[in-house]
């Protein structure tokens, strides 16, 4: 059964019981807010510095092959408190138990990441592993890898189109990516040269969007307001008798009309925030140790609050400061808390995006997100509690629309045995993860969820591209 279908029959048999469903309720929303019903909609948050994935996930001890733990334990140690006296030890302290449901296998998500355990509990998180999104260990080139879905580049042109633009333009005309963060990046740009952003929309504060006018906690008289109050008049008074009075060629049409547009659009963002009310008290105080990943939560809200006005199909994210060259415990620990703890942005957004009301799908029904990172980390830890540049990582995909599960070997047992060289990987240094499945696989996928068909338009590539086992993604999603 289709999830949808199945959250359907729920739905009506829970009417025919007597007993409702909740969740769906208006939360902290104003009685006059009118929310429109999401499109489908990629939301993708790029951790930016290679996020070592194997950190997050880890065997268990019962782990099948004890030679494979053995050898895990003697490579990863020095990350941890090294008072353990034992690998179980280690797991107890540091991990939550899963079992994945489509293989059997139990393994443990990092403590720190309590949010996404219970997610990955209620089938919504699937865990690709062995991905690989860039083969080179550069930070510049990978990130650039990544965001435009070329695992193989290896030319530094970042005035390009990313796999997000792609998106947007096979999604329709009119569609947008909307970048919730500081600045716009490769991920989501256009096609068309020289207009790479037209159909972006760069929302760094979703409840800041108009251009700068009167301050009203300011005096009157201040240097800000009479400015302000001086331009404004301006504009309203000279703008649109020049646009009509110029030709249609006058070097300075584009900036009023760029003015025009801009504050339009603004007003009508204002004027749907103010309709539904202040933000959410849990994001309003959400204090995290990344501010700036903070906002981006807020502004994802808001989003999903304007979808009739943003038009987005396609949301960016970012996330820096995962190169855990040392101290790697402190740093991704608290990373992962940000992200993915109980008390960090997802966990804060995630429930209030699913109580808004809906009128034919739940909003979070319309939400699949993908987590990225320029590459993966070594095998081994180095001199420094840290672990250095590799290549094949974990790709996660998750949300209500995704078939929850491992795709691929979590712990390859090749990592554990004697290779061509002689080397064992786990004891070897500067060995990696092998990347096994191309992300252009995976977010083939996703797009295809997304826009129906458009997977081979945004990443043509996919098809020939390598992977883990042949038919390993057919059922990522529910369609």
């Amino acid at each position: 059964m289709k999830r949808r279908d199945f959250l359907q029959h729920t739905a009506v048999a829970a009417v025919l019981s007597g007993v409702g469903l909740g969740g769906f309720s208006r939360g902290a929303l104003a009685d006059g807010c009118t929310v429109t019903d999401l499109p489908r909609t990629v939301v993708n948050l790029m951790l930016q510095g290679g996020a070592d994935f194997r950190f997050l996930f880890m065997p268990a001890p019962n782990h099948p092959d004890s030679a494979y733990l053995a050898e895990t334990w003697n490579a990863r140690r020095g990350l941890y408190d090294l008072a353990y006296p034992d690998y179980g030890a280690l797991f107890e302290a540091e991990y939550l138990p899963v079992i994945d449901p489509l293989s059997g296998l139990e393994f443990g998500i990092a403590r720190s990441a309590g949010w996404l355990h219970a997610e990955f509990l209620a089938g919504n998180v699937a865990v690709v592993a062995n991905a690989v999104c860039s083969r080179n260990r550069r930070h510049d080139q990978s990130i650039l890898n990544a965001d435009a879905g070329v695992p193989d580049m290896e030319v530094l042109n970042f005035d390009r189109d990313g796999w997000g633009g792609r998106l947007a333009e096979a999604s329709g005309e009119g569609a947008f990516v909307v970048e919730l963060g500081n600045s716009i990046s490769v991920f989501s740009k256009g096609t068309t040269a020289g207009e790479r952003l037209q159909q972006v929309i760069h929302a760094q504060d979703l409840r800041d969007m108009r251009l700068a006018g009167v301050n009203p906690d300011a005096p009157h008289g201040s240097r800000r307001n009479v400015l302000a109050r001086a331009l404004g008049s301006w504009y309203r008074g000279q703008g649109d008798t020049l646009l009509a009075e110029k030709p249609a060629d006058w070097v300075y049409r584009p900036f009023l009309e760029h003015r025009v547009a801009l504050d339009a659009f603004g007003a009508e963002v204002d004027a749907r925030l103010a309709e539904c009310g202040a933000a959410p008290e849990a994001l309003a105080a959400l204090n995290l140790n990344n501010a700036g990943f903070a906002q981006q939560c807020r502004n994802l809200y808001d989003a999903c609050l304007l979808p009739d006005v943003l038009k987005q199909r396609v949301m960016s994210m970012s996330y820096g400061g995962w190169d855990t060259h040392d101290n790697e415990y402190a740093e991704i620990t608290a990373n992962l808390g940000d992200v993915f703890g109980t008390e960090g942005g997802f966990a804060a957004t995630v429930p209030l995006i699913r109580e808004l009301p809906w009128q034919d799908l739940p909003a979070d029904e319309q939400l699949v997100f993908t987590v990225a990172s320029d590459f993966g980390r070594q095998l081994r830890a180095n001199g420094t509690s840290g672990t250095d540049h590799g290549s094949g990582t974990y790709t996660l995909v998750f949300g209500t629309p995704v078939r929850g599960g491992v795709y691929g070997s979590l712990f390859p047992d090749e990592e554990a045995q004697a290779g061509d060289d002689s080397r064992i990987p786990l004891r070897t240094e500067g060995a990696d993860i092998r990347g096994r499945t191309s992300t252009e696989r995976v977010f083939a996928a996703v797009c295809d969820w997304c826009a129906p068909g458009s997977g081979e338009q945004v990443f043509p590539n996919a098809s020939v591209a390598e992977i883990e086992a042949p038919g390993l993604l057919d059922d990522l999603l529910f369609v």
